[in-house]
């Protein structure tokens, strides 16, 4: 079973590159040459402009650790969404919750099964409505405001959570902790949106990969955040015992806040404004030390390079221009990419604990597996941050696919079969399985999804992506639990089939959709897409884009010259 999967990869990478006992050092993107060629025509334009995508990754990250600093203040929004995500599982699992928002069933309090789904589902809508919206108001008042008012709309929802079980009737309770879980989502969609938009935009190319993908690391911090304040509270059989667990939010809120007021707003905003001035200035915030007027003028000419080119549209950027011509095919792949993370499965590892329950397996062991798990992820995500920067997103979100795929058809022949042994390996699977997702496609969906749209329709092209995989993460969310359940299709282990299946979807849409970008420049990137190269032959193209911001920081130096004269 193994072998298959091997061999493709093997002859994939050989012919992707130079395959000796020399691909461990670092290699280095084909298409510098002809930049600097020239270049050397133009006259000098500054280094780290054109090749910082050649620096290693450690020299990158001491030289801009401040700007990564504010990188990590701003990851407040994936760390809300996995504490969200999983203290509302494990909530609902609390005796008094229980008690104080289920009805009695017997001799046993139940939560109903609609509210839970209603629970569920209007986080998700609520994200698509908070991200879709976010993209108008970020691009008028700014990324900073952007965390502000995603801060301030989560703590008022909190509150809403927080009160929900002071309601007199038992349907009151139900519909405003509906209430406060729309109105978090709502929170959810704007700071999620505003925080991979930011990153995106100020990242460095060559720490691009690993800074965006850390979204999935810290909302796997925020998951383990969650279980560890909920494990201590679950004998306690008062309100308090899940009052406390919704007031901790409040603090993630407050920090979410305070990002907003801190960090340095995005250059780039500024200059779509007009404004040189103000986005100097946040350009030497984030960049302290450093030659910040040959950097500003490369970031600047990239600017004019896109407007100029997006000229032709005769209007301001809108969500309309992601759906024409080349922006279709990068609103494609966005929406593509965010459908992966399903189709490998995510949905059903997230609900592990309850499925090997159902399996068969007791409720104390599937929740160490579940913990184990979650532990795995926050492995294989930092193992992704070498991995993606050494050997491409492409290539891993292929391996992880292949991978997953043979896993879940192992885990579908061990379902058919009622033993402890097969039940022991269901369960090792799933972790395994996580493991590798996050390896690869679980890791690289976030950077691929920020680094496809080009800078002019960014918050637009963001909006799309937060839409869909909220959509995407409702709409299996949805239908899954309906697989397995025991009073329904009781798939149990067989439903690896299923996902085996969808893994070779996903492996089709990689192949055929998803190209490299691993350490391309956005100006480089928006030369791709308008010379429509191929998906698979865009890691060898040897970018022209060079020459024209080079001239354009000619024309730049020459317009500062003479206002100074």
């Amino acid at each position: 079973m193994w072998r298959i999967p091997g061999l493709f990869l093997l002859c994939y990478y050989r012919r992707h590159r130079r395959f000796s006992l020399l691909c461990w050092l670092p290699t280095y993107p084909r298409n510098n040459t002809m930049v600097h060629d020239k270049q050397d025509e133009m006259g000098p334009v500054p280094d780290n402009s054109l090749n910082e995508g050649s620096q290693s990754m450690w020299n990158v990250l001491v030289e801009k650790k401040r700007l990564v600093g504010y990188i990590l203040f701003t990851t407040i929004a994936p760390v809300m969404f996995g504490f969200d995500n999983i203290i509302v599982g494990v909530v609902t699992s609390m005796p008094f919750f229980q008690v104080t928002f289920g009805q009695l069933s017997g001799e046993t309090f139940i939560l109903p099964a609609l509210w839970l789904g209603l629970w569920n589902a209007f986080v998700q809508i609520g994200i698509m409505a908070g991200a879709a919206a976010n993209s108008i108001f970020i691009d008028k008042f700014g990324r900073r405001l952007g965390f502000v008012l995603g801060g301030v709309i989560g703590t008022a929802a909190v509150g809403a959570i927080y009160a929900a079980d002071d309601m007199e009737s038992l349907s009151g309770k139900r519909g405003v902790f509906l209430l406060g879980k729309t109105i978090l989502g709502v929170s959810l969609g704007v700071l999620l949106s505003t925080s991979q938009t930011y990153v995106s935009e100020v990242a460095p190319t060559r720490l691009r990969g690993p800074l965006l993908a850390s979204y999935t690391f810290f909302m796997a911090v925020g998951q383990i955040i969650a279980i560890t304040l909920i494990f201590k509270r679950i004998a306690i059989f008062n309100v308090q015992a899940f009052k406390v667990p919704f007031a901790a939010q409040w603090a993630l809120t407050g920090v979410a806040i305070i990002a907003g007021l801190v960090i340095p707003e995005s250059p780039q905003f500024h200059l779509r404004r007009g404004d040189i001035s103000n986005a100097k200035k946040s350009f030497a915030r984030l960049n302290p030390g450093h030659d910040h007027d040959s950097q500003f003028a490369i970031l600047q000419a990239a600017y004019v390079h896109e407007v100029e080119a997006a000229q032709a549209t005769g209007h301001d950027a809108s969500i309309k221009d992601c759906f024409k011509g080349t922006d279709l095919r990068r609103t494609r792949i966005i929406v593509w990419v965010n459908l992966l993370q399903q189709l490998l499965g995510i949905t059903l590892i997230a609900n592990g604990a309850y499925f090997l329950q159902l399996a068969g397996m007791s409720p104390v062991l599937s929740l160490t597996m579940s913990q184990i798990g979650v532990s795995l992820v926050l492995v294989a995500n930092v193992i992704s941050w070498y991995t993606m920067t050494r050997f491409g997103r492409r290539f891993i979100m292929l391996a992880s696919t292949l991978v997953v795929s043979a896993l879940w058809l192992s885990t579908g022949i061990a379902g058919c079969f009622k033993s402890t042994a097969a039940l022991w390996y269901i369960g090792v699977c799933i972790m395994v399985i996580g493991f590798c997702l996050q390896s690869g496609v679980g890791s690289a969906w976030p950077v691929v999804s920020a680094e496809t749209s080009s800078m002019r329709l960014r918050t637009q092209s963001q909006a799309i992506a937060w839409v869909s995989n909220a959509f995407f993460s409702w709409l299996f969310n949805f239908f899954v639990p309906y697989l397995f359940d025991t009073d329904q299709a009781d798939l149990g282990g067989k439903i690896g089939f299923f996902f085996s299946g969808l893994c070779c979807f996903g492996f089709l849409i990689i192949w055929f959709e998803i190209p490299e970008m691993k350490n391309r420049t956005y100006t480089e990137l928006d030369e791709l897409f308008a010379n429509k190269v191929a998906t698979r032959k865009f890691e060898s193209y040897v970018c022209d884009s060079g020459h024209a911001i080079a001239e354009i920081v000619v024309d730049l130096d020459k317009q500062h010259i003479e206002h100074k004269e």
